[in-house]
């Protein structure tokens, strides 16, 4: 994110609008590590819905609510632990899911992407759809601003409901891949949708059907 004037838009945004949550923590995202993003041949930027603060109470100076920060630092919880396996998988063609636990593969995976939420404040354990929806409307043109400034060449986004990626994009229906997940094209960048990185599934199930979406994907 062109940090802090784009941050500082969408906090003016959203009290302006008077948006439930305008005055929670702004959590901070966008490319990872800039130097190893730029190095993928596949640049890859994962969407979410909003963070979930586990500790609201944590002074910013303790907690320093930036994916970067984090992210950089480890892997943490399973949200982060999904998100650097599918990472890795789309970095490096599919290898089998068995050798992703090898070394650093993970991490540097996670550190080699950029990662943003539709939602720049945080949240609770469960996104209220239409408190989303009212963000992604009135957030559209800076959300679509930022993506821009990222520069993807492959956005997954981690809504299972292809109605939030069609609602982003303006999307008419998106086309269908396996289990009924979306696909379409946005600025000439491949979009994906996909589940959720707490979705209760397999983690291998997870890996083996989003290499199976991203080979429709490079087909068409």
């Amino acid at each position: 994110m062109n940090y802090p004037s784009l941050k500082d838009e969408f906090v003016s945004l959203y009290k302006t609008k008077e948006l439930t949550d305008c005055n929670n923590r702004f959590v901070k995202d966008g490319i990872i590590n800039p130097a190893l993003f730029a190095q993928q041949k596949i640049r890859v930027l994962f969407i979410a819905k909003e963070h979930n603060d586990l500790d609201p109470t944590t002074a910013d100076e303790t907690y320093t609510p930036d994916y970067s920060v984090w992210w950089n630092h480890h892997i943490h919880l399973q949200f982060s632990h999904r998100v650097s396996e599918w990472a890795y998988g789309i970095i490096n063609d599919f290898p089998d899911y068995s050798g992703i636990e090898e070394g650093n593969k993970k991490h540097e995976a996670l550190k080699s992407i950029a990662f943003i939420n539709v939602k720049k404040v945080s949240g609770g354990a469960a996104a209220d759809p239409i408190l989303i929806s009212k963000y992604i409307e009135y957030g559209r043109e800076l959300l679509h601003r930022q993506i821009a400034e990222i520069a993807p060449t492959i956005i997954v986004c981690c809504f299972r409901d292809n109605w939030y990626v069609e609602h982003l994009f303006g999307f008419g229906p998106m086309k269908s891949t396996v289990d009924k997940l979306g696909v379409g094209i946005w600025n000439n960048i491949n979009v994906v949708n996909f589940y959720h990185p707490s979705a209760r599934k397999s983690k291998h199930g997870l890996y083996s059907q989003l290499k199976e979406v991203i080979a429709l994907v490079k087909a068409q």
